[in-house]
């Protein structure tokens, strides 16, 4: 069968797809960001990036397909997302049937009986939109999803892994299904051969009802943290979402989007789809335990991407969701004379602006036991992984392309660097140097945000020599 992932690079889709492939599907995916560096490059999915607030960007990836999953939402998207949500959704629909899609599989969410917040209402609405052009629809809906990337999950994990003490609305006490992503993806693939389901929705429910309190409880357990969560009935839940927001490294607007529904009682009937496809439903202790032992797994991607265990330090306690502060600037020279001068990283040209500032953090570094003050490259001549640059450990080399290094400071939390080169044409490229930062909880979370408009001047400074070097080079380079 001929599918398309929509939303394959997300916290399902990016194991969904390759399950697919194994189930012996011909397998294509897309992305919204064309640059974001797809988790199995040993698969040859044909790849398209998708605005599906843009129709004209859909006929090509819905060519010759039999089935679409779509894994879309828009809760990071921040207010009004629901009314955007529902407009991608019906051009997709539209799309799809112009293209003689035969049925489209939507992963939703579980809902109370009487919806009120934003994010319930959206679920509802963007599977209301995709029937209404006349393809097939497969609904499933689940709740929380034990897995590394789940928001949900992600926001109770930073909360009991850093919070000694917390002071919670009495919504915490209200009780949900949560399930281990493997039967989730079980339950996704298994309906790609099933057209009988058109037009059902089917709840998907893990084997224990928890109150939201009785799950971080377990999480905790399983970090070796210890947490005592203090139910303050008069305290609103929008304040809640406004703090979570801070202390947690899941961006704020999801968290809120989540957050905002929680006093509201989940339906869920498993039933039916339990029936329909029968399998082990896996214990919620094994799940969290499978996230945490998944997490030490020593394989990371060329390019940074959030929640990779080498770039977390291998700590299940810094954040999956990175910060990031970035610069990106025009370059009128090749990539090989920008390369060059990424090249002179570490050396007398150091960081190419204030270096002074630098220094003092590594100073720092060095007064609390750290290695900061190891000056130097393992290797002057050229860039290689597994090797040092100052205070960094080089992950990935693509010349001509990108550079990826490791934070090696002490710090609350885990971090690096991605120096990239885009073309534009033969002898104009973008550079762009990105600061990426995974929390370790609150005290992560400050010691971003101390350093943010540092790393905004530095940036600035950085970039705009690096080009000015570069644009020399190719002049010289001219000249001869």
């Amino acid at each position: 069968m001929r599918i398309l992932v929509i939303g394959a690079l997300g916290t399902i889709g990016r194991k969904l797809a390759p399950a697919l492939v194994g189930a012996g599907h011909h397998v294509s995916v897309s992305s919204r960001d064309p640059n974001k560096p797809a988790p199995w490059p040993e698969l040859s999915c044909p790849r398209f990036t998708l605005d599906l607030l843009e129709p004209s960007s859909l006929p090509d990836a819905l060519e010759d397909v039999d089935l679409v999953y779509y894994l879309m939402h828009g809760m990071s998207d921040g207010q009004a997302h629901s009314e955007l949500e529902a407009i991608a959704a019906k051009n997709l629909a539209d799309a799809a049937a112009a293209a003689e899609v035969q049925r489209i599989i939507y992963m939703g969410s579980l809902v109370s009986v009487k919806p009120k917040s934003e994010h319930m209402l959206a679920r509802i609405a963007t599977g209301e939109a995709l029937a209404s052009s006349g393809v097939a629809v497969t609904e499933l809906r689940a709740g929380i999803i034990i897995t590394p990337g789940s928001a949900a999950f992600e926001v109770m994990r930073d909360l009991v892994g850093h919070m000694p003490l917390a002071f919670v609305p009495k919504a915490i006490e209200t009780k949900a299904p949560p399930i281990a992503l493997e039967n989730v993806l079980h339950y996704l693939v298994k309906l790609a051969n099933m057209p009988e389901t058109a037009g059902m929705v089917l709840d998907a429910a893990g084997p224990e009802w928890l109150s939201y309190r009785q799950l971080m409880l377990r999480i905790a357990k399983h970090l070796n943290k210890s947490i005592k969560i203090m139910v303050l009935p008069g305290l609103p839940i929008k304040l809640a979402c406004t703090v979570l927001g801070l202390i947690t490294s899941v961006p704020q607007s999801l968290a809120k989007a989540l957050i905002a529904g929680l006093a509201e009682q989940l339906e869920a009937k498993p039933d039916v789809l339990r029936g329909l496809i029968p399998q082990k439903l896996m214990p919620i202790d094994d799940a969290i335990a499978q996230v945490f032992e998944e997490e030490q797994v020593h394989t990371y991607p060329k390019r940074w991407q959030d929640g990779v265990p080498t770039f977390r330090n291998f700590s299940s306690l810094h954040g999956f969701y990175a910060k990031a502060a970035k610069k990106t600037v025009t370059v009128n020279a090749s990539a090989a004379n920008t390369w060059r001068v990424i090249n002179l990283l570490g050396g007398k040209h150091r960081y190419f602006y204030l270096d002074m500032l630098w220094a003092m953090r590594e100073w720092m570094d060095f007064a609390v036991g750290g290695k900061g003050r190891e000056h130097g490259r393992s290797d002057y001549r050229t860039l290689r992984v597994g090797e040092r640059v100052d205070s960094w450990t080089i992950l990935s080399v693509e010349e001509d392309e990108c550079l990826v290094m490791r934070f090696g400071m002490k710090a609350p939390g885990g971090g690096g660097m991605q120096i990239s080169i885009e073309p534009l044409s033969e002898n104009k490229h973008q550079l762009e140097v990105a600061l990426y930062w995974h929390p370790a909880g609150f005290w992560g979370l400050v010691y971003w945000y101390f350093f943010a408009p540092w790393h905004g001047w530095l940036l600035w400074g950085m970039t705009k020599n690096m080009a000015k070097l570069a644009e020399q080079n190719q002049q010289a380079e001219e000249q001869k």
